[in-house]
C-alpha cells in the first residue's frame, strides 16, 4: 500500500502546472490538455488498484485528481487565445531574464528553475515570493537547493507546446511515430506477436475445451536520455527585440531537433538509440542490379511482398529525394518515363505504395556496396518516449567562450526512441 500511495504522489507531483497562458491555435491546446488527461487517467487506475481498506491520504488523493481533471475540462473548452507575436515576445522576455537573472520576470511568464539533474523540478512545486523561489509543497527525494542562484530554467509548458508544434513541420517522423508521454527515465512497454489468441472448434457436445496457449507480451524497456545543444548567442537585449529574440530561438531550435529526431528514427546505431535501419532483426533484401545505378521500380515492387500483408497495408517507403529522382527518370526504349509522364505531376505513392522523402537517408552518389539506402515499415512501430520540459541556461564555459568571448544558450530536452517488433514488419532496402 505504501508503494502504491508513493507511486500516485509521483505522478501527482510529475504533472505541469496547468497554465492559463494562451495557445496560439486549437490545435495546440487540444494536444495540450489531451496529455494532461492521459497523465491523469493513468494514476486514476493505478489508485483503482489499491484494494485495501481506503485512507484519508487516498481519498485526498482522489480529491486532488477529480479536482485536476475538472480543471483541465475547465480550461480545454476555454482555452485563452495567444497570438503568435504575444508567443515570440513573452519567449524572448523569458529568455532575456534567464539570460540577466531577472527572477521576477520569470516568474510571471511561469518560467521556473530547474536543479535536479534526473527528475526535473516540476513548475508546479515552486514559487517566486518577497524570499526568492519558494518550495509550495515538500518535494520527493532531496532538498531542492539554492533556488536563488541557480542559472537554469524551464520554460513555460504552454511555449513548450507551441515550440514542438513547430518542430514537428521540420520532421518527417515526428508526425508519423507513436507518442508516449514519460513520467521517469524508463517504462516498460508490451509488445505481442501477431496472431497471439488461438481459436478452436467444439464440434460435439461435451467435446474438451483444448486450452489456449497465446505467447505472453515481452516487456520491453524504453528509456529516456538527455538531449543538449548550443547556439551562439549575444548578450544585449532590450524590449524591442524581444520579438525577434523569440523567433531566433525557434528557429535555431527546431531546425537542429527536427533532424535529430529523424536519424534517431532511422539511422542511428547505438548513439544512443538504434533506429530502424539499423536494427539487427529487419528483413534486409538486395536490390536486383549489380549497383545502386541499376535501381528500378520492380526492385521496390518485389520487396515488400517480404512483409506480411496485414502489416503492409499500413507501410510506406522512406527514402532520399536523390533515389526517388532516379526512379522518377528512368525511361523506356522509346525515350519516356516509365513511373511519371512528361506532363505528370509526381506521383504520391512508389508502386502503390506511399512515401516519404528524407534528406538524411543516404544520398545515390554515395552509395556503396552492401549499404542500405531505403526503409517499408509502418512507422507507428517506433515508440517516441516525451518526457515534458524545456530547459535553457546562459552558457559560458567553453573554449570559445575563453578565448573569443563568444556565449551560448544551452537548451536541454528529454527524449527517448525505441523500435518495437522490427522481425517481419520492417524493411531495408540494400546494394548487393
Amino acid at each position: 500500500m505504501d508503494e502504491l500511495l508513493m507511486v500516485v504522489k509521483e505522478k501527482i507531483a510529475s504533472m505541469k502546472k496547468i497554465e492559463n497562458a494562451g495557445f496560439t491555435n486549437t490545435e495546440t491546446a487540444t494536444e495540450y490538455f489531451r496529455e494532461k488527461e492521459i497523465i491523469l487517467e493513468g494514476i486514476v487506475k493505478t489508485i483503482e488498484t489499491m484494494t485495501v481498506q481506503e485512507t484519508a491520504e487516498v481519498e485526498a488523493l482522489k480529491t486532488t485528481v477529480k479536482a485536476l481533471r475538472d480543471e483541465i475540462k475547465v480550461q480545454s473548452k476555454h482555452p485563452k487565445e495567444l497570438s503568435r507575436r504575444e508567443l515570440l515576445y513573452n519567449l524572448g522576455k523569458g529568455i532575456s531574464a534567464a539570460w540577466t537573472g531577472n527572477n521576477q520576470a520569470l516568474a510571471d511568464l511561469s518560467f521556473s528553475p530547474n536543479l535536479k539533474a534526473d527528475n526535473w523540478t516540476n513548475p508546479r512545486d515552486v514559487v517566486w515570493g518577497e524570499k526568492g523561489w519558494q518550495v509550495v509543497k515538500a518535494p520527493l527525494g532531496e532538498p531542492m537547493g539554492n533556488m536563488n542562484t541557480n542559472e537554469q530554467f524551464l520554460i513555460n509548458p504552454i511555449y513548450e507546446t507551441e515550440i514542438m508544434q513547430d518542430a514537428a513541420k521540420k520532421s518527417v517522423m515526428m508526425n508519423l511515430v507513436r507518442h508516449r508521454p514519460m513520467l521517469g527515465p524508463s517504462i516498460f512497454l508490451p509488445t505481442r506477436d501477431r496472431g497471439g489468441v488461438q481459436l478452436h472448434w467444439l464440434t460435439a457436445y461435451g467435446q474438451q475445451i483444448k486450452g489456449s496457449k497465446p505467447k505472453g507480451a515481452e516487456r520491453v524497456e524504453l528509456k529516456a536520455y538527455t538531449l543538449a545543444g548550443f547556439i551562439p548567442w549575444f548578450d544585449e537585449y532590450e524590449e524591442d527585440v524581444f520579438v525577434d529574440l523569440g523567433q531566433m530561438f525557434i528557429d535555431e531550435f527546431i531546425e537542429v531537433y527536427g533532424q535529430e529526431f529523424d536519424r534517431q528514427c532511422l539511422l542511428s546505431n547505438d548513439d544512443p538509440f538504434t533506429g530502424a535501419m539499423a536494427c539487427a532483426d529487419v528483413t534486409k533484401v538486395d536490390i536486383k542490379g549489380a549497383t545502386i545505378n541499376d535501381l528500378t521500380w520492380k526492385d521496390f515492387r518485389d520487396a515488400v511482398y517480404k512483409i506480411p500483408a496485414e502489416e503492409r497495408k499500413d507501410c510506406c517507403w522512406f527514402l532520399n529525394e536523390t533515389v526517388l529522382n532516379h526512379i522518377a527518370n528512368i525511361e523506356d526504349t522509346t525515350g519516356r518515363p516509365i513511373w511519371r509522364r512528361p506532363t505528370e505531376a509526381m506521383p504520391g505513392r512508389l508502386d502503390l505504395y506511399p512515401y516519404h522523402e528524407v534528406n538524411i537517408l543516404p544520398q545515390i552518389a554515395d552509395i556503396k556496396a552492401n549499404e542500405p539506402f531505403a526503409i517499408f515499415m509502418n512507422p507507428k512501430r517506433i515508440q517516441h518516449g516525451n518526457r515534458k520540459g524545456i530547459e535553457i541556461k546562459k552558457f559560458d564555459g567553453t573554449t570559445e567562450s575563453m578565448e573569443y568571448g563568444e556565449l551560448f544558450l544551452r537548451f536541454r530536452k528529454r527524449d527517448g526512441f525505441l523500435v518495437t517488433r522490427p522481425k517481419n514488419n520492417i524493411l531495408v532496402l540494400k546494394t548487393k
